[in-house]
């Protein structure tokens, strides 16, 4: 089974020390880490380009992704969410260019084709250049959600042997979406990189989820 979350732990923990959260030290759920399955937006498969099918995928995408405009459909054909933990970022960067108001023209276009004029009577602005990738981007998201500027989408999503039951699901949506400390925290290494990142912070925003990803 696949869950997938907005953001990632507040905590700092990182996927492998969430693992050790959800598997050791909580016991929440049993993580899927056999190499021979892997999950795909497709399905379940063997490794490898050709793999084998084995089952249809099952999946449940939060409540918060869904209110920030990500469901199913915002994974692209052939997506690879692989087995056990990942934390996930994507980066978008829409272009713009300043043109004259009203056209889609620069100011030395707007001068080329007009000729001589008083720059007092020309406004500038910005226009969002819509090309083709960033319009296959945009479709991903629910109609009105993506981001019309820099931004950065963290995710964080597990596999599991089995379907969780509604309290473990609670409390792993808990940590990694609202920043819920970790029990037993002697049972986790300080040691840099071990069980903790300290690279991150999520900012709780819909909009930017602020860290890393693509």
């Amino acid at each position: 089974m696949l869950y997938i979350f907005a953001g990632f732990p507040k905590s700092g923990l990182h996927a492998g020390g969430l693992q050790l959260c959800i598997e050791s030290v909580e016991e929440l759920a049993i993580l899927e880490h056999d190499p021979a399955v892997q999950y795909r937006k497709e399905g379940v498969f063997t490794p490898g380009e050709k793999g084998e099918f084995l089952r249809p995928i099952e999946y449940q995408v939060s409540d918060r992704c869904l209110a920030d405009g990500i469901t199913w459909e915002w994974f692209p054909e052939n997506w690879a969410f692989g087995n056990g933990v990942t934390v996930h970022k994507t980066s978008a960067s829409p272009e713009y260019k300043t043109v004259v108001h009203g056209t889609d023209l620069n100011l030395d276009q707007f001068l080329t084709r007009y000729g001589t004029t008083r720059l007092a009577e020309v406004e500038l602005e910005r226009m969002h250049i819509r090309h083709e990738g960033w319009q296959k981007y945009e479709a991903r998201w629910l109609p009105g959600t993506c981001p019309q500027e820099n931004h950065i989408v963290h995710l964080t999503w597990l596999v599991t042997t089995h379907r969780l039951p509604p309290f473990a699901c609670e409390r792993i949506r808990q940590l990694i979406e609202e920043g819920a400390e970790p029990k037993n925290m002697e049972r986790y290494s300080r040691e840099s990189g071990k069980h903790f990142s300290a690279i991150r912070q999520w900012d709780g925003k819909p909009a930017h989820h602020a860290g890393v990803a693509s």
